[in-house]
């Protein structure tokens, strides 16, 4: 058996080496022939630099920064060669094919889980010693920086950063002010960024796009989970209006980037940074599975492992253990998520998507969050040693079906899926509102049989280059599994299209004639009619076949969707049979 651990952090707990570790030991201990596979997970927050440069054999250096108070603090910045990072990631970050890239994680220098509860506020705070992090890298003469931003303690737009960088930020008197964080920022006047030092392009690792200001910006959406409290969000929201207003008076196209996506995130490093040097963004999940080719590594395992602190409606946005289910599920893969905490409304619209995936909570909800964070080592043991002896005992049952599912998304690979869908004609200008429905990639009955019959009753009307598009919105407001119900549209193709639009056709004539509405029939639809003397303007009269075309078509398409919908239940039916898998 081969199990891949791919966990991330359970913030204020464990981290995701530990984590993947005592998968590791515990299973070992368990299944001595099982293969562990350890790939510790990051969003850019702690422990981003040493997860990817221990994974490519690069080397960390410890320097010595201030922390997002002010105070004397050492962090490690990895270093390592180009060419080791191989073709796939080189063109990813877009980088040169020789040279050095330094990963530096602005967590270790700024980050919120290093401050006391009481320390956490971001008026206090500032990201001076993430400049001083880019400056050293400079010095060391890296060709490259990629920093992971997430976990900061700070809401202060990069000002700190710029301060390290060379910028001065100036009061009345002239005098600088050395730590300009947002509770200094009304002392300041005037921004001189003469002196700024040149950086090499730096790559941001960032998973939201939210915009600096605004309902959506740094400080609404991000602030109060960094201590800020909900009566000074609209101060902190004019300050730095203010503030930014001051900077482009330096920096000319400071108000241009405000509204760029992602400089919202990490309390607005991204904008400052990008005053100062040439900065790009990557998304964190995407960079992590091509650091660690995760595609191979979960199609070559029996079993994912993943998880992290809570799992909620945020898990399902992109985060990296919700995407390593998702390409579980792509590869029909069993999976299971671990997590301290669940939101049960995130995991029933998980479950939606992905028939495999188990959730288990290792949390005691009776118990504080401060005895859960502290004994989460000893929880999370005794959760995983519950799944590993249900590992021992699967019922033939159970590996039947596991079995049956793989099979059949086998089968489908070559049909819209949530991770492609924006690849499709037509579909793909709807791909945002596809992807964020998770019943349109769901394969349960109720998903699957509506998909059925709606989608047989469409392919037969006579509505030939709006069917993908009709039944888009069909699968919306039915819930109706989306690959199966645009699969059926290929029933009327080329080549059957003729032979069901004249059947729909007779059938709708035939029924008018039943009900004694009058319809004058088509000449171009008689034995007689000699097509080679048609002209253009003679099969605009094909306008009137259309009201029997759609009757005769309903009819036909309900009697066989009707139809299809009984052959499908009979058929799972038969297809789960115990009897039928041995055979």
């Amino acid at each position: 058996m081969r199990i891949l651990a791919a966990f991330d952090k359970c913030k204020d707990s464990l981290n995701a080496d530990e984590l993947c570790s005592l998968c590791r030991s515990r299973i070992e201990a368990k299944f001595p022939a099982a293969t562990v596979r350890e790939i510790p997970q990051t969003d850019g927050g702690e422990g981003f630099a040493s997860i990817l440069t221990r994974s490519r054999e690069g080397r960390m250096r410890l320097v010595r920064v201030s922390d997002s108070l002010g105070r004397p603090h050492e962090v490690e910045i990895g270093v390592l060669k180009i060419p080791s990072l191989g073709s796939g990631v080189i063109d990813f970050l877009g980088l040169p094919q020789s040279g050095t890239i330094a990963l530096v994680e602005m967590a270790s220098s700024v980050g919120l889980s290093d401050l006391r509860q009481e320390e956490r506020n971001p008026w206090s705070t500032g990201t001076r010693g993430v400049g001083e992090c880019l400056l050293k890298c400079a010095e060391w003469g890296v060709d490259a920086i990629l920093l992971g931003i997430g976990g900061s303690s700070t809401n202060d737009m990069g000002v700190g950063a710029l301060r390290a960088l060379g910028a001065r930020f100036l009061d009345e008197a002239g005098e600088p002010v050395d730590f300009p964080s947002p509770r200094t920022w009304e002392r300041i006047e005037s921004v001189d960024a003469s002196g700024l030092s040149s950086l090499p392009p730096v790559i941001v690792a960032c998973d939201v796009s939210n915009p600096l200001l605004g309902e959506n910006g740094a400080t609404r959406r991000f602030g109060p989970q960094k201590g800020l409290r909900e009566d000074d969000l609209e101060r902190m929201e004019a300050e730095m209006t203010a503030m930014s207003g001051k900077l482009e008076k330096a920096f000319p196209f400071a108000g241009d980037l405000r509204d760029r996506p992602g400089t919202g995130a990490a309390g607005g490093i991204g904008f400052g940074l990008s005053l100062a040097c040439e900065v790009s963004m990557v998304e964190g999940f995407p960079l992590v599975c091509e650091w660690f080719d995760l595609e191979s590594e979960i199609r070559a395992s029996d079993l994912v492992m993943t998880g992290e602190g809570r799992f909620d409606s945020t898990s399902l946005q992109g985060k990296g253990p919700c995407e390593i289910l998702r390409l579980a599920e792509k590869f029909g893969k069993k999976a299971i998520l671990f997590a301290g905490s669940v939101e049960e409304d995130a995991v029933a619209r998980l479950r939606q998507e992905n028939d495999l995936v188990e959730v288990r909570e290792f949390g005691r909800p009776e118990l504080s969050l401060e005895e859960n964070l502290a004994r989460g080592s000893e929880f999370f043991a005794d959760k995983l040693d519950e799944v590993l002896d249900g590992l021992g005992s699967l019922t033939e049952e159970k590996e039947l079906r596991f079995r049956r599912i793989r099979r059949v998304k086998r089968l489908m690979r070559r049909l819209p899926r949530r991770s492609n869908v924006h690849r499709y004609p037509v579909l793909k200008w709807f791909s945002k509102t596809a992807y964020e429905r998770s019943y349109l990639w769901s394969f349960r009955s109720k998903a699957i049989l509506p998909a059925i019959f709606l989608g047989t009753w469409v392919a037969l009307l006579p509505i030939v280059g709006i069917q993908m598009l009709v039944v888009f919105f069909i699968a919306l407001w039915a819930r109706a599994n989306l690959p199966v119900i645009v699969a059926l549209q290929w029933i009327s193709n080329p080549i059957t299209m003729g032979p069901i639009y004249y059947a729909d056709y007779k059938i709708g004539m035939a029924l008018f004639g039943l009900l004694g509405i009058r319809h004058e029939p088509s000449n171009l639809l008689s034995a007689q009619t000699e097509w080679s003397t048609l002209e253009f303007s003679d099969l605009l009269d094909l306008i009137d076949t259309f009201p029997p075309m759609f009757l005769g078509g309903s009819i036909l398409g309900i009697s066989l969707g009707v139809l299809a919908v009984f052959l499908y239940k009979g058929l799972a039916k038969l297809y789960k049979s115990p009897t039928t898998e041995r055979q």
